[in-house]
């Protein structure tokens, strides 16, 4: 465990499945079974109530969720999985839900992919991609979809800590994912700001 200001991150140890590899013993052909050794981060928010984890599986994650509940709170439901994210401040506030400029470690955030459920027998999906989906919309002389539930948004966003620009994705729900636990806290102040991070969500994971 390390407690860090705003948060306290949990390094969890455990083995994987058993695996087998040929090797050579004594001059001859053997093999060698072993369980390799994995590390999962969880990182719980205690003003939140909040945890976000990395693991490789979804049973793993329904493990950690229940398991840390009930170890530490007394509740395999305390972390219980509501809805933490909403993508409709794309739709209510168009390109104003990009603003960074009052978030330390951001210089700029671009569309470049949501997809919206449209339903029916097939369960279609409608995506749309763009360098700049706000820009493109802008030229055609067009404006967001005003119908149909959002359920996944890909953002570009330049963290000034970074030469290029690192992609963030936003699904309806309880998930957002990014490729580094550095980015989280800026994100969540982002996130939290433009309205992507429901008020009142109590739990989630990631």
């Amino acid at each position: 465990m390390y407690v860090k200001p705003d948060f306290v991150w949990f390094l969890v140890r455990h083995g994987e499945p058993f695996t087998r590899e040929s090797i050579i013993k004594d001059g001859e052909s053997s093999s060698v079974y072993y369980r390799p050794e994995k590390y999962d981060v969880l990182v719980y928010n205690p003003e939140t109530g909040e945890i976000r984890m990395n693991a490789r599986s979804k049973g793993e994650k329904e493990l950690y969720r229940t398991k840390f509940g009930q170890h530490f709170f007394g509740d395999s439901e305390f972390f219980n999985g509501k809805s933490k994210f909403t993508l409709e401040p794309l739709r209510e506030r168009g390109e104003d839900s990009l603003l960074c400029d009052d978030i330390d470690g951001l210089e700029w955030v671009r569309l470049k992919e949501f997809q919206i459920f449209r339903g029916g027998s097939q369960k279609e999906v409608e995506i749309r991609k763009a360098e700049d989906i706000f820009a493109s919309l802008r030229e055609r002389e067009r404006s967001f979809p005003n119908s149909g539930p959002i359920i996944k948004a890909s953002f570009l966003i330049k963290f000034t800590d970074s030469k290029t620009a690192r992609t963030v994705t936003i699904s309806s729900g309880n998930r957002a994912g990014f490729k580094r636990d550095d980015d989280a806290d800026i994100l969540e102040d982002w996130m939290t700001r433009r309205g992507f991070i429901i008020a009142d969500a109590e739990n989630s994971d990631e």
